[in-house]
């Protein structure tokens, strides 16, 4: 893989960690006012529709995108893995993976007044729900900052990166099959730590960090039919959602939706000199940490005094009222970094 291909390829992940980061705070925005449906008029189908489209459909590429990007960067300037290295990463997420999932879960369990074992680690055990290939329910499970749950099972897979890279390295595309079988069944998908998803997509990430592939020029090579498959996956998600098929559609369009994420990014930075400033994707990590213990309630509640309860109001909070909040997170952020240059430089 020469040079450019492998500048490119990281400037892709740098663009498309913000976005996708928006995206997550609609996952967990819709949720926020609660709806009384018999105040709203017939046509309220209108904000359903759009939850159902992004919270419920779009979203479902950024899980994928995040772990296939670990399990890349985890591999990609590693030639062996030995215990040497192996620490040498193991001590740099523990402060980049482990501090902030303790401090963030402990400030939610601070704010529900709930600090105990399961506060960080199983809280929530009905999260999501997901539909195995012999019709068994999986609950899924979170820590009480239940978005964190991407980090807890990541902290684990970041653990056994040892097992994975051995098992990268012997068997390759052999185990990828197996793992892709395994994760589309949908059996054991939300092991607390250990989750289908956590599994999958970092050794899918790993396999193109170890044979050091540029998988965004694959994903490239491929756009066509991935963006023809995704929006038919994804019509098909929104055409059955809360049936049975829902599950397997959606597991299939996070595969499909993470190519075509890595490929239309592409495509626009191909065509375009703009990016993202470093000082709006910067604070990315933050807001994702941040938005489920800051949620920013005023907000919503000054929302609807100003402007009622109609399903015009109702559709227009949920599209403007989110992007409101990562605005103001991404200010704090930088006041933030601001007070804390200044004071590095007072020392």
């Amino acid at each position: 893989m020469n040079g450019r291909s492998n500048l490119s390829q990281f400037e892709v992940i740098s663009q498309l960690r913000f976005p996708l980061i928006v995206l997550v705070t609609y996952a967990h925005s819709y949720g926020a006012v609660a709806v009384d449906y018999s105040l709203l008029v017939s046509d309220w189908n209108t904000y359903e529709f759009l939850k159902l489209l992004i919270s419920q459909t779009l979203v479902k590429v950024a899980v994928p995108v995040f772990f296939i990007i670990s399990g890349y960067l985890f591999f990609a300037n590693v030639d062996v893995l030995d215990s040497r290295v192996y620490f040498k990463k193991i001590r740099r997420r523990f402060w980049t993976l482990l501090v902030p999932y303790v401090v963030w879960n402990f400030l939610m369990a601070v704010k529900m007044g709930h600090i105990d074992w399961n506060a960080f680690w199983i809280y929530y055990a009905k999260a999501g729900v997901q539909i195995d290939w012999f019709g068994n329910m999986q609950l899924m499970t979170a820590p009480c900052n239940m978005p964190l749950w991407f980090l807890r099972d990541l902290i684990i897979v970041s653990l056994l990166s040892p097992i994975i890279y051995i098992g990268v390295s012997r068997w390759g595309t052999w185990l990828l099959a197996v793992l892709t079988i395994f994760y589309l069944s949908g059996i054991c998908a939300f092991i607390p730590g250990l989750s289908a998803y956590a599994v999958y997509f970092f050794s899918l990430g790993a396999f193109f960090g170890i044979r050091k592939m540029d998988f965004v020029d694959m994903a490239k090579r491929a756009e066509l039919s991935v963006y023809v498959l995704s929006l038919c996956l994804g019509m098909a998600m929104m055409l059955t959602y809360r049936t049975v098929i829902f599950s397997s559609l959606m597991l299939c369009f996070r595969i499909v939706g993470a190519v075509a994420a890595f490929a239309l990014t592409s495509r626009i930075l191909s065509a375009t000199s703009r990016r993202i400033p470093r000082l709006v994707a910067q604070p990315s990590y933050f807001i994702y940490l941040a938005h489920y213990v800051l949620f920013l309630s005023f907000i919503d509640t000054a929302f609807f005094h100003f402007f009622g309860i109609s399903t015009a109001a109702y559709s227009i909070h949920y599209l403007l009222c989110p992007l409101i909040k990562v605005v103001l997170l991404v200010g704090a952020y930088i006041v933030y970094d601001k007070i804390l240059t200044l004071c590095r430089k007072w020392r």
